[in-house]
């Protein structure tokens, strides 16, 4: 029972404090980077659709990386030959499967946006975008949250190979 109270409370705690602060960051760099560099004002609804679809797309996956993480401290936790401290291990873990997925997701996310602008060349999207043109931030919007989708399974079984499974053993 004290295990499972632990690994309760510790997806709580990841899924809260990872939730967060992802989130956080993403609006921060997107209003850094794009909303002032282009001088898109708050009230500007296809910038509200754009960064919102992004937001979407970190939120979905990020979703589930507390599976990893707690399958980690799982297996370290029930390993009998385990030896080392179980907070700095899962704590290692933890910073590794977030470093791994936000690159991963900062990568999905420029590329989405990436194919948008070579399948409109002629078209300035930001300026668009500025210009309040609602389906363009729409379609740019859909695009980033269809390849996020695609590669969410890809993106966690990356991670889950991490993962310290014991050695199967061998039947042949």
């Amino acid at each position: 029972m004290e295990n499972l109270t632990f690994l309760a409370l510790t997806e709580l705690l990841i899924s809260i404090i990872i939730g967060i602060l992802l989130l956080y960051v993403t609006f921060s760099i997107i209003n850094k980077f794009i909303r002032l560099r282009h001088n898109i004002s708050y009230d500007n609804i296809s910038f509200s659709i754009f960064i919102s679809s992004i937001i979407f797309s970190v939120g979905y996956l990020i979703a589930d990386i507390k599976q990893p993480i707690l399958n980690t401290l799982r297996l370290l936790n029930e390993n009998p030959e385990y030896t080392g401290n179980i907070y700095v291990d899962g704590i290692k873990y933890s910073v590794m499967f977030i470093i791994i997925i936000v690159s991963i997701i900062f990568l999905i996310n420029y590329l989405s946006f990436y194919l948008f602008s070579v399948m409109t060349q002629t078209l300035d999207e930001f300026e668009e975008i500025k210009n309040n043109n609602v389906a363009v931030a729409i379609i740019s919007g859909v695009i980033i949250i269809t390849i996020s989708v695609m590669l969410k399974d890809s993106l966690y079984f990356l991670l889950d190979t991490f993962v310290p499974y014991p050695e199967t053993p061998n039947l042949s």
